[in-house]
């Protein structure tokens, strides 16, 4: 029978049960929250304090002033100059297409730079400065500032860029800038670059990138929820790179550059008592400062497929055959190996029969008798040829090597060539194919499969005129007491190296020296005169050589010299592409190149 009292008992059991159930949960809840707390404030309190407090700090880097390159002399070669730069707040100028309207007669923006700014807006926040133009002339800067005021949240901010005062001059010794890159951070993994940094790309702007680009600071920025700055916290002062000074005479430098204008090829200048570069020359050149201005689309591809490519440093990438300036190298040789003497005589006819080919003189008629003196003195082809089937590539090779031919001189700059010193190793490795006699007769007169790089026939000459030492070529200054160690020193003998010298000499001071109407004005200099076949030149019946009227098959034309004969200073090497002889085309440079720095600097 249902009885109202036990139905109110029956009530007041599940209403208890439903209470407790509530409470637990209630207090379960509260547990699991005081246990979060305490987890949180507790156990990881501080490092969640570090985490909020680095989220309200900024470190903002504060670039370090590159080093200056300077000449031996402290002439300034790079620097840092002012850059003057347009900026504004968007959150107080208003509209920025309204503001660059305004502007615009002012600065003179190009469609380009327009929407390339309006893109660079949409992308950052409006109280953040937002940089409108830079490399703003004095001009400009006085028009806006006298106006600053109609211009609300503009400002105009000073900055430093790379700077080269002298243009063109040794623009590919010194290299330029550019945004770091993947190959930059594998090259210079101790540095912590960040996107958009800049850093020498070619020349001493690369080779010495570790030095010259100082050491940045930093501020230590209070920041908002949103990025707007508050106050500053904390600031490390940048250490600016040290001043670079270099072994290059930069008057000598230009005097080499104007000697060279409007040819294609290179020049190196030595001091061949060290391997100090004095000068180095590539031709056609560039301005650096275009680097740090920037190229227009049109201006770039011009650069790029210029058939002159005067972005590459022939003087270290160009590689060419040496011509008759090799032959130096293998009258060596054969003095050593005992081939000849003083009195060893060839006859000279205008040519000679190898394997059923016919290897000519450059003079048809042919030289007669002649000892090799005289073979360098008029650069005899036949008495090299017989020489060297008497002596061998191998010797040859062998000699080469020891003058710094066919290696790298290690010189330092990125992209340096090696050359090419053929041999019967070389030929069966590359080739799968034995030597032939008829190549030896060839390289004997630097043709064939030898190369060489401007700055290896430089420290060639330089060998002769140091008796023996190759230096690692420098472009940092050493001392008298300091000398570098040479990396090659051939042991010439004194006579031998004495008729060779004899011979040089003669190429510019003899009766029938290749060179004689170009001999330095003030000192005695020798030199060698080369002319390098870029393609197989045709013969009339007679011998005599078909002018060529394609200008991109005339010969390469060369010259090496050193100067003065009994306390040598100064070793040139001159490459000048399609220019015809040596003769008469880089033997007028070199000379040139002696006057100036014998006339400036004395002859003792």
């Amino acid at each position: 029978m249902f009885s109202l009292e036990n139905e109110n008992e029956t009530f007041k059991i599940d209403a208890r049960r439903r209470m407790l159930l509530l409470g637990g949960l209630f207090a379960g809840g509260i547990l699991i929250i005081g246990g979060q707390l305490f987890h949180l404030q507790v156990m990881n309190g501080g490092e969640y304090r570090d985490l909020a407090e680095n989220n309200r700090i900024s470190l903002q880097p504060i670039p370090a002033l590159r080093g200056r390159i300077l000449d031996r002399h402290g002439r300034i070669l790079v620097e840092n100059s002012p850059d003057f730069q347009l900026a504004v707040i968007p959150e107080l100028t208003g509209d920025i297409k309204t503001f660059i309207k305004r502007i615009q007669p002012f600065i003179d923006m190009s469609p380009d730079k327009i929407d390339k700014v309006l893109r660079q807006a949409q992308r950052q926040r409006s109280f953040l400065p937002l940089m409108i133009q830079s490399r703003l002339t004095w001009a400009q800067v006085n028009q806006i500032e006298s106006r600053i005021h109609t211009f609300p949240g503009a400002s105009i901010q000073v900055q430093t860029t790379r700077s080269y005062p002298n243009g063109n001059t040794a623009a590919h010794l010194l290299g330029y800038l550019g945004e770091v890159n993947d190959k930059d951070n594998l090259q210079f993994s101790d540095i912590h670059f960040r996107s958009g940094d800049i850093v020498g790309k070619t020349g001493m702007e690369r080779m010495f990138e570790m030095a010259l680009r100082g050491k940045e600071g930093f501020r230590e920025m209070e920041v908002n929820a949103v990025g707007r700055h508050i106050r500053e916290l904390k600031r490390q002062p940048a250490h600016p790179g040290p001043d670079l000074r270099l072994t290059i005479d930069v008057e000598l430098q230009a005097e080499a550059e104007r000697a060279l204008s409007g040819l294609t090829g290179a020049t190196v200048c030595l001091d061949p008592n060290n391997g100090e570069v004095l000068a180095m020359v590539s031709q056609p050149s560039y301005d650096p400062n275009q680097f740090i201005r920037g190229f227009s689309n049109d201006e770039w591809k011009q650069l790029v497929t210029d058939p002159k490519r005067p972005l590459i440093n022939k003087a270290i990438q160009g590689q060419y055959p040496p011509g008759s300036t090799f032959k130096m190298v293998v009258a060596l040789a054969a003095l050593r190996e005992g081939k000849i003497d003083a009195q060893t005589r060839h006859f000279c006819n205008g040519s000679v029969v190898k394997d059923n080919h016919t290897f000519n003189c450059w003079k048809s008629g042919g030289h007669g008798h002649i000892d090799v003196v005289a073979a360098l003195e008029q650069s005899c082809d036949v008495f090299f040829y017989k020489v060297s089937e008497a002596l061998g590539i191998d010797a040859i090779a062998r000699q080469a090597k020891n003058m710094g031919l066919g290696e790298i001189t290690g010189i330092g700059l990125e992209g340096e060539k090696p050359g090419l010193m053929p041999s019967r190793t070389w030929k069966k490795a590359t080739y799968g194919h034995a030597w032939y006699p008829g190549e030896t007769l060839i390289t004997a007169i630097g043709q064939g499969a030898v190369l060489a790089t401007p700055l290896q026939l430089a420290c060639m000459i330089s060998a002769v005129a140091n008796g023996g030492r190759i230096f690692r070529p420098t472009f940092v200054p050493t001392s008298k007491d300091d000398l570098p160690p040479p990396t090659h020193i051939t042991s010439f003998s004194p006579n031998h190296l004495a008729l060779v010298r004899k011979g040089l000499t003669a190429v510019l001071h003899g009766k029938s020296g290749t060179a004689r109407q170009f001999k330095p004005e003030k000192v005695m200099a020798a030199g060698k005169t080369g002319t390098s076949q870029v393609v197989k030149h045709k013969r009339e019946k007679s011998g005599k050589l078909i002018k060529e009227s394609n200008e991109l098959f005339k010969d390469h034309a060369l010259f090496v010299a050193y100067a003065p004969l009994e306390d040598p200073r100064l070793a040139v090497s001159v490459v000048v592409e399609h220019g015809g002889h040596g003769s008469s085309t880089a033997a007028p440079i070199a000379k040139r190149i002696f006057d100036f720095y014998f006339d400036k600097y004395g002859t003792s």
